[in-house]
């Protein structure tokens, strides 16, 4: 090492030396590589790490105090690096997995609608093609909550006659409504 010890080695860094950077570097490096790898069992992620080190190392050298073995506070900075990457990549992976719950939600939502949609307007349309009297007895009493007494005295039919108009209007939308969903269940 040149007879320098790493303490010596970082003094000279701290006041620019590239060269003692350089050699420190040398030093050190594999050692705090091998500590990377140990914990990420990435090569490159391993590279990055260490190489994160020294940039902060050089660029922080001015102001960073170590007291202490100079080997032990670069396995520091290193573990610190690993779990802050670490904890990067826990929240990148969460915000991937809420975005892609979020989108799941939507088109669920979206397909939902539409489907919703589609069999309001399918009702409607077997609404529609109801006899004419039938039709209004319906729509009066799903639509605007008439009563079966109210119906036959508005229309002027006996209640009864209203009830069987209701369960017959009733039965045919049934029949086309449950058709139409097994079609549409058979294309899903």
């Amino acid at each position: 090492m040149d007879n320098y010890t790493l303490q010596e080695l970082f003094l000279s860094v701290k006041k620019g030396d590239a060269e003692a950077f350089t050699t420190l570097y040398r030093h050190t490096w594999r050692e705090l590589y091998l500590l990377a790898f140990n914990k990420t069992r990435d090569e490159d992620e391993s590279k990055d790490v260490v190489q994160e080190i020294y940039i902060q190392l050089w660029q922080k050298r001015e102001v960073i105090q170590i007291r202490g073995p100079v080997e032990a506070y670069l396995y520091s900075m290193t573990k610190y690096e690993i779990i802050r990457r670490m904890q990067r990549v826990a929240r990148w992976e969460e915000q991937k997995f809420d975005y892609q719950q979020l989108v799941d939600a939507m088109t669920a939502a979206s397909d939902q609608d539409i489907f919703a949609n589609e069999l309001h307007e399918r009702f409607s349309q077997q609404v529609e093609q109801l006899p004419e009297k039938q039709q209004r007895i319906f729509k009066l009493h799903n639509e605007e909550n008439y009563t079966t007494q109210e119906i036959a005295k508005e229309m002027q039919l006996a209640e009864q006659t209203v009830k069987n108009q209701l369960v017959h209007a009733k039965r045919k939308i049934r029949v086309a409504m449950k058709e139409h969903l097994l079609s549409t269940l058979f294309l899903l």
